[in-house]
């Protein structure tokens, strides 16, 4: 990626796996359930633990299998080499009740003594791996960053007096492979509103403008604002969506209430870093977006007088509306449910009611229809919405009660069945963030308790 010359600004992270064994190396695989100390043990318990390790290049893959509390051996793999770990949890008729993966391109070499500790959650539900975040925040952008931590910057910092000593600039992260949380001695150039990650690198915007940051070398230097954006405050706030080419948008319609006035501008940051801008047809605000494979980005909703859905498709610049009804519900989900199809999700009307749950087809023509979904609505109005697609038709929806205060709530909607079910947090928490793992479960991290106290840990759920 080019980028202007850079200027230290931010100390290293530690981020670069240590240099490898030349000899094999002997490791024991203890399998850890986090906070949740019982969960092998809940009904029904698990019988046996079964653990794979592949090498990054495919040419390796060992297994070894113990019951709870047996050790796990593989003997001796080439250290020297970088592996993903995969754990199964089997009970007594050989169903899987417990998952677990780690973050990819462990080097056994850089492991500190003979134990590989690996997270393994019950299924279907959420749960808490080891250790905690060093500070958290509320209403703060979260990230996946060098396919290993979660991060969070930016928001307002919670947790009491303690909360006053914490940069709004500062980046938190919890590493996936040690299974804890830290904190940058140094400052990154400004407290993010947006973020757009390339490997090490950070793209952060606010309403004055954007950075782009090398976490590992502790490097930063200004983007420039691209043709066609008056400011980044016409995207900043804006939620980030990725897609398979490699493009991450970053969308200002999808912001919702003060100071997310509607917008009609998408920042477009290319493969290799290049910055360029998109307009919507309509301006929009509360906004849901989706990357649909073969049809490009999709924005729904959010808008009274527009057209009910807008495309960008390949190589444009500007979107093509379909003519769907105008849908001026705010806060929605979308995601991917079947070959250009998608589901809305979520959502609040202007009276404050939820939004019913819809399936759309983008590439739809002439005339196109939402088709509400009756039974799969949320039970409560829910805006801010998240949603990712699971197995078998179903989604996960996570956002924020509607109010001030409201509460971050989750989902399963089943959208062949018509079935909804709330999935209760551990901890309830409001202004947490909802991030993709680099390990391939959904993250919650960071918000406030009821009471005012900093939520900490971290919460995952197992897709598969």
């Amino acid at each position: 990626m080019k980028i202007p010359p850079l200027r230290r600004v931010l100390p290293a992270l530690g981020l670069s796996l240590l240099g490898c064994a030349e000899e094999p190396w002997t490791l024991t695989i203890e399998v850890v359930p986090g906070h949740e100390a019982t969960a092998f043990q809940e009904d029904p318990p698990v019988a046996r633990i079964e653990v794979t390790a592949t090498a990054a290049e495919g040419d390796v893959t060992v297994s070894a299998a113990a019951p709870p509390g047996g050790e796990l051996d593989f003997g001796e793999i080439p250290a020297a080499r970088a592996y993903t770990f995969d754990v199964r949890g089997l009970d007594a008729g050989g169903a899987t009740v417990v998952r677990g993966r780690s973050a990819a391109g462990i080097y056994l070499a850089a492991v500190t003594g003979d134990v590989l500790p690996l997270f393994a959650q019950r299924t279907g539900r959420w749960a808490r791996p080891p250790g905690e975040l060093a500070a958290s925040r509320a209403g703060a952008p979260g990230a996946a960053l060098a396919e290993r931590y979660l991060i969070l910057t930016g928001g307002a910092a919670v947790g009491g007096a303690a909360a006053g000593d914490v940069d709004p600039a500062r980046l938190d992260a919890y590493d996936l492979a040690a299974w804890g949380g830290s904190a940058s001695s140094g400052a990154l150039p400004r407290a993010a509103r947006s973020l757009v990650v390339r490997g090490d690198l950070l793209l952060t915007l606010d309403d004055e403008g954007a950075s782009w940051t090398d976490v590992a070398a502790g490097q930063s230097a200004e983007a420039s604002l691209p043709e066609g954006l008056g400011s980044f405050a016409e995207v900043a706030g804006g939620r980030t969506v990725e897609a398979s080419d490699g493009r991450s948008f970053v969308i200002g319609a999808t912001r919702a209430g003060a100071p997310g006035a509607p917008s009609d501008k998408v920042l477009v940051v290319g493969a290799d870093g290049a910055l360029s801008v998109a307009k919507l047809r309509h301006a929009r605000a509360g906004a849901a977006a989706v990357w649909v494979e073969g049809l490009g980005l999709v924005v729904a909703g959010g808008s009274a007088d527009g057209a009910g859905l807008e495309v960008l498709g390949d190589g444009a610049t500007e979107f093509l509306p379909k003519q769907f009804p105008p849908d001026a519900s705010e806060g929605a989900g979308a995601a991917v449910t079947g070959p250009g199809e998608i589901a809305l999700v979520g959502g609040v009307h202007a009276d404050g009611t939820p939004a019913p749950t819809r399936r759309l087809a983008p590439g739809c023509a002439p005339t196109c229809a939402a088709v509400e979904i009756e039974g799969a609505a949320l039970t409560a109005a829910v805006g801010g919405v998240a949603a990712f697609a699971l197995p078998g038709g179903r989604l996960l929806a996570v956002g924020s009660e509607a109010g001030e205060d409201g509460l971050t709530r989750s989902f399963i909607v089943d959208v062949a069945a018509a079935q909804v079910e709330e999935l209760p947090l551990r901890e309830p928490r409001r202004g947490a963030a909802v991030v993709p793992a680099p390990n391939g479960t959904l993250a919650v991290l960071g918000g406030v308790h009821a009471d005012g106290t900093p939520a900490l840990t971290i919460e995952t759920f197992f897709p598969e």
